[in-house]
């Protein structure tokens, strides 16, 4: 079973199966439909807390300077952007953007993961959220994430395979949307991060987009991490493990499609 919710300008796409890859919605509680409803009122409500295009949004009052608007959900993920800012050495920095504080680099996954979570606690045993190409996975078995290269929309750069998240980011659908808070260049044209936490494989993920091969050797130490970069002449750059060979993928079945954005 799968559904479609627009928001946060993008797509959330949710998709449940049985541990025999068969659509299943029996066990799910108060049932597909409500589970869907709820799912798309929670993105509504994160949506409003967080987009920088509302001028009424709690991130855009606070950027403003307004006083009594900072919310248990902004105060969190205030925190998770500092620890992004951590571990990614200062590539990852919200409030280097134009215009304040910014954290969409890391809200998408932190709203696909939550998603998730309401997935579970529903019953679901094997369930996907992939928020425009940030992909949160519950499976006991990893699956096969397909990587868009960012050059060619109509190939593939690789398959990564994973149970937990897979994030992307990348300059060609959005254009130049990344800063890098030290200055100077960009260090690539698109990356992926896999690891878990969601979040923070998608703000490291936009790190690499910022530091290039400095912040992908930095993910690498850390060891929760695994992750790949492709640069503006179409060389790509992989972390030991991250990318299945042909060996690999016979008789493997690419699941989902991970776009970068």
């Amino acid at each position: 079973m799968l559904a479609e919710i627009a928001t946060m300008g993008t797509v959330f796409t949710l998709s449940v199966a049985d541990q025999n890859g068969a659509e299943t919605v029996d066990h799910i509680e108060g049932g597909w439909e409500l589970l869907v409803e709820r799912a798309t009122t929670e993105l509504a409500r994160i949506d409003a807390v967080f987009s920088t295009y509302r001028s009424d949004s709690e991130v855009s009052r606070w950027r403003r300077g307004e006083r009594g608007v900072c919310s248990d959900d902004l105060d969190e993920v205030i925190s998770l952007c500092e620890t992004a800012r951590d571990l990614s050495d200062g590539y990852f920095d919200p409030w280097a953007v134009p215009g304040g504080f910014d954290p969409s680099g890391l809200v998408k996954g932190w709203a696909a993961e939550r998603v998730l979570g309401m997935m579970v606690t529903a019953g679901v045993s094997e369930a996907v959220v992939n928020g425009g190409g940030d992909i949160a996975i519950h499976s006991d078995t990893p699956i096969n994430v397909g990587i868009r290269h960012p050059h060619h929309a109509d190939r593939l750069c690789g398959v990564v395979q994973t149970n937990t998240a897979v994030a992307t980011s990348g300059l060609y659908e959005r254009g130049c949307h990344v800063v890098n808070p030290f200055g100077g260049e960009l260090g690539a044209f698109a990356a992926t991060v896999v690891g878990a936490p969601l979040y923070l494989a998608d703000a490291l993920a936009t790190a690499v987009i910022a530091g290039g091969m400095r912040v992908l050797e930095r993910i690498g130490q850390e060891g929760s991490f695994r992750g790949l970069l492709i640069t503006h002449d179409e060389t790509m750059h992989a972390l030991p493990g991250t990318v299945l060979s042909l060996a690999d993928l016979q008789g493997s079945q690419g699941l989902p499609e991970g776009s970068l954005n």
